[in-house]
């Protein structure tokens, strides 16, 4: 059974990221792997108590800001009493369609507070309420931080886009691998490392299967895919990967002299005032974390991989689905680090994936550069963030994705619009992913003057 499994899996895991950056493939299995703030309002509205049926599910608003106009021309406005019952209706046709237990989601347009939203539970078992308060895990929406940190570090000069990486972390960085003396760190950013995913390789996962309660370094991790070797032509060829992310987590260590989780929150985090957002392992959020659960083929998937049973499973809507609750999570958490460790409220999210672009922590030169497309024109994907295009806009895009959670956070800069939204169900496919779910949403979210 584990062989059949293992070979399942690897077609899975090769379909998923063959899908899209912009919606970039699943994320280290986690089992085996004035400040902007989002206040509740006092009477929360919902249509329903929580339940674990197909209902329609219940939703939480947070109150939206009374002074906060946008900034920047064309203008677009959020009527949150117009919108509310299409947002609804929407969402609840989706969460019946897929069976997804919870989302949240959060809008803010002009860096104002974002408006936040919640449906369905956090806990299957309990039926308590996913609210906007609790944490989600965000996966390799942690990319784009990653990266806008490297090119401030370009910017001030103590880092070179065309230089190798060995000359930051010396010529034992990546032990084994025989393109180490020539990855540039432009190919970190860009995939064109020839690194493995090693989120979507079976062989990674029978390794967390024998620690899961252990955490796993950057080094380890580095040590992992140069012994696999590259797949794919360094400095050309685009594959997908956070091996190369997570080696630019040691060098922003290895530049600054302190911790990578220090850096994004110096840089990026208190900058535009997340008092809510961590970078694990090193940092870890308080209570309430939200409970997350795998489906779909890859959770059925999972269990022989990893030897759960079935006290790690739990029926949902007809299906059955793999409980994170039960499983350890040390070698999940530690996994992504700066290629996948963030964990956030909603709110938090669409503050930064439009503070990244807004001018508030890159400026214009560093944005192009962020947003440049990689060699092949036919790939959307610069240093970081993919560019797309929903309803004939231009948005900056990056999807993420752990065992338990998936999320995609995208910035409209015709309209000074961040969105962020996440559902405790990893396992989704085709359009009832996060990407096809934003872009049904677009026309209730953005409504032009």
């Amino acid at each position: 059974m584990k062989r059949l499994a293992s070979a399942l899996l690897s077609l899975v895991l090769l379909a998923a990221a063959c899908s899209g950056a912009g919606e970039d493939a699943q994320e280290p299995p986690a089992s085996t792997v004035a400040s902007p703030t989002t206040t509740e309002a006092s009477a929360p509205a919902t249509t329903a108590t929580p339940t674990t049926t197909t209902a329609a599910p219940p939703v939480t608003i947070a109150a939206p800001p009374t002074t906060a106009a946008p900034q920047d021309e064309p203008d677009a406005e959020i009527n949150d009493d117009e919108q509310i019952d299409p947002l609804d209706a929407a969402i609840g046709d989706w969460m019946e369609r897929t069976g997804a237990p919870g989302i949240v989601l959060a809008i803010t347009q002009g860096g104002a507070a974002p408006v936040t939203f919640a449906w369905g539970v956090s806990d299957i078992a309990t039926g308590a309420p996913l609210t906007v308060d609790h944490h989600v895990r965000i996966g390799s929406v942690t990319k784009s931080v990653t990266a806008a940190v490297v090119l401030q570090l370009v910017a001030e000069g103590l880092v070179e886009l065309e230089a190798p990486v060995a000359q930051y972390l010396g010529d034992d960085w990546a032990p084994g691998y025989e393109h180490a003396a020539a990855v540039t760190v432009r190919d970190l950013l860009g995939h064109t490392s020839g690194f493995v995913e090693y989120a979507f390789d079976v062989s990674f996962y029978q390794l967390a299967a024998s620690r899961l309660a252990e955490q796993i370094s950057p080094e380890e991790i580095l040590e992992f895919a140069a012994e696999y070797g590259p797949v794919a032509e360094l400095g050309t060829e685009f594959h997908y990967n956070t091996t190369g992310y997570v080696a630019a987590g040691l060098l922003i260590e290895a530049v600054t002299g302190n911790t990578a989780a220090a850096e994004l929150r110096s840089r990026v985090f208190e900058p535009l005032a997340l008092e809510h957002t961590y970078l694990t392992p090193e940092e870890f959020p308080p209570e309430p974390t939200a409970n997350g659960y795998v489906g779909g083929t890859i959770g059925y998937l999972m269990g022989p991989l990893l030897g759960l049973t079935t006290d790690n499973q739990i029926t949902h809507n007809d299906a059955i689905f793999v409980d994170i609750g039960t499983v350890p999570s040390d070698f999940a958490r530690s996994a992504g680090w700066t290629g996948g460790g963030i964990e956030a409220q909603i709110g938090d999210v669409a503050l930064l994936i439009r503070g990244l672009f807004a001018g508030d922590i890159l400026d214009e030169d560093q944005v192009a550069l962020m947003t440049a497309g990689h060699p092949d024109p036919a790939n959307s994907y610069g240093l970081g963030i993919s560019t797309d295009e929903i309803l004939g806009l231009t948005i900056y895009t990056h999807g993420g994705g752990v065992p338990g959670f998936r999320t995609i956070a995208a910035y409209a800069p015709a309209f000074d619009l961040g969105v962020a939204l996440t559902t405790n169900l990893l396992g989704l496919e085709g359009d009832d992913d996060v990407g096809g779910l934003l872009e049904a949403l677009a026309p209730i979210l953005v409504v032009m003057n």
